[in-house]
């Protein structure tokens, strides 16, 4: 006997799960929203809660198989393009590779001591690197995406206001003359207002 949780076969939960199969049941049939409340004596919206939990739950599975399968295949063309990357590529030009002179530590010319040969060198073609670190940081982008890894950081922010000062939209132009006169000292403006027309 289940106690404290409810026992997920017990009579109730079994009826529970009955009655959402019908409700999904009847959406499926075309049945309305407002059409399934009615029929099951239930509120609107716990029909949109059952449908939106259901579908949610019909999705959460394949999408997380689907995620698992895509980030399997970045980290083998992540694999690929590193193995690019780690690689020596062979400067080809007009169908020959390009071989340069050895330098020693001071930039000089590294000859042969036998036959006074200068010794050369493959030169690398850098541009497959670079195409691969650029697939690489793709990739990376990619994978980062796939684990959640670029999701927004939350952030706290603190809003400082100012005091507000007092309401002075009810004072005259020559009481706000007054008060700046008395603060910042000088002589108030005389402000002539016009005298009011009496019949």
């Amino acid at each position: 006997m289940a106690t404290g949780i409810q026992s997920k076969t017990g009579a109730r939960s079994i009826e529970q799960a009955r009655r959402r199969a019908e409700m999904l049941r009847m959406r499926v049939e075309g049945s309305t929203v407002d059409e399934i409340a009615d029929h099951m004596g239930v509120v609107p919206s716990t029909v949109k809660r059952v449908i939106s939990n259901a579908l949610t739950a019909m999705v959460k599975g394949p999408a997380e198989e689907l995620r698992a399968l895509e980030l399997a295949r970045v980290e083998e063309l992540l694999a690929q393009a590193m193995e690019t990357v780690r690689a020596f590529h062979p400067l080809i030009a007009n169908g020959k590779v390009v071989y340069v002179p050895v330098l020693d530590d001071n930039g000089e010319t590294v000859c042969d001591p036998a036959t006074g040969e200068v010794l050369t060198t493959v030169m690398q073609d850098k541009a497959p690197k670079l195409a691969a670190i650029a697939t690489c940081v793709r990739l990376l982008e990619r994978r980062a995406k796939l684990l959640g890894l670029d999701a927004p950081a939350q952030q706290e922010l603190t809003v400082v206001t100012e005091e507000a000062g007092p309401d002075l939209s009810h004072l005259t132009v020559q009481e706000l003359e007054a008060i700046k006169w008395k603060l910042y000292g000088g002589q108030p403006l005389l402000v002539h207002q016009p005298a009011e027309v009496t019949q």
